[in-house]
């Protein structure tokens, strides 16, 4: 692999999800930088729907590899036929998103290909003429810079909601399509279908405003408080996955990699420490409040509003404060 940037298309039903884009916004940075092209690999069946989806969005390539047996594969064959493609690519980095999906992925295809593999990471750019990746360490609290050597090739996972600017571009991707012998890949795997989990009356994913509890409140009796703001925001409330293994709350409620990803006007964390799966569930929110007592908590690294204090005292305050604001405008 030395060449260009190839990165892992990953949808769904002929949608082709925003982390996708996201690792076209960074690929183009690079790419630019290197002189080098921005190509996409998308697996499936029945892909024309995706693959117009992503001709105008910066791509200069898309290659396509279309095959029934690719409708429902498993993570050990889509590591499979990834690495396949990228033997004949032979580019410098794989880029694959940091989603459920991707944690499977990365490690496997680094493997069968015999290069690095940097999963987790924030951030990619070229600094000091040298390809440089971002990861979290220590659980958040800090990051640390890994710079590739020169010729070095890598398949690097990316974490959603870190991507730079996307700006979609004029020209259209080349499409090429790629004969790929997916039945000739072992598989122990068979994926019989999907299941989705029964809808609840309320959808966070839908919401404008989202106010976020977590474990840091204590128990459940003081769920109340946030719920009384969340009503008075006129939005909805959600938690962390710790609220949910203790049974505070449902999983319809679950913001984060195992749960929902939510992108409202404003998102208000409540007692969340700010762990990278929950990050990876809300970071695309335009304003982030976040509410804590600890103030080297992680998520004030990515809050547009930091509050350092006693959450109880906090929020019945701005509780208050809505309803009263709520009242003049009525």
């Amino acid at each position: 692999m030395a060449g260009d940037i190839l990165l892992l298309v990953e949808h769904w039903e002929g949608k082709v999800d925003s982390i996708t884009l996201q690792l076209v916004a960074f690929g183009r940075r690079v790419a630019e930088q290197l002189g080098v092209e921005v190509m996409a690999a998308a697996l499936g069946h029945q892909l024309d729907g995706v693959v117009a989806a992503l001709q105008a969005s910066g791509l200069d390539r898309i290659v396509v590899v279309d095959d029934p047996a690719l409708a429902l594969p498993s993570a050990e064959l889509q590591a499979c036929v990834l690495a396949e493609v990228a033997r004949r690519v032979n580019p410098r980095v794989l880029l694959i998103g940091y989603s459920l999906q991707g944690m499977e992925l990365a490690p496997a295809v680094a493997t069968k290909l015999g290069v690095t593999g940097l999963t987790n990471c924030v951030n990619l750019e070229f600094l000091d003429g040298a390809l440089t990746v971002t990861r979290p360490v220590f659980d958040g609290t800090a990051h640390a810079k890994m710079a590739l050597e020169e010729g070095q090739s890598a398949v690097i996972a990316l974490q959603k909601g870190t991507a730079p600017p996307f700006l979609p571009a004029a020209k259209q991707a080349v499409v090429q399509p790629i004969a790929v012998d997916v039945k000739s890949f072992p598989s122990q795997i068979k994926v019989l279908g999907i299941v989705e989990e029964p809808k609840g009356d309320i959808d966070i994913a839908k919401a404008d405003i989202v106010v976020s509890v977590g474990r840091g409140i204590g128990d459940k009796e003081k769920i109340h408080f946030m719920a009384d703001l969340a009503d008075a925001l006129g939005g909805v409330l959600a938690c962390s996955r710790p609220v949910v293994d203790v049974g505070w709350l449902p999983r319809e409620r679950q913001v984060g990699a195992s749960g929902k990803s939510v992108a409202p006007k404003v998102y208000v964390a409540c007692g969340i420490s700010g762990a990278i799966q929950h990050l990876s569930g809300m970071r695309e929110s335009k304003r982030i409040i976040a509410i804590n007592k600890d103030p080297n908590a992680p998520i004030f690294q990515v809050a547009h509003f930091g509050v350092v204090g006693d959450l109880f005292e906090i929020v019945p305050a701005l509780t208050e404060a809505a309803k009263q604001a709520k009242a003049v405008r009525e």
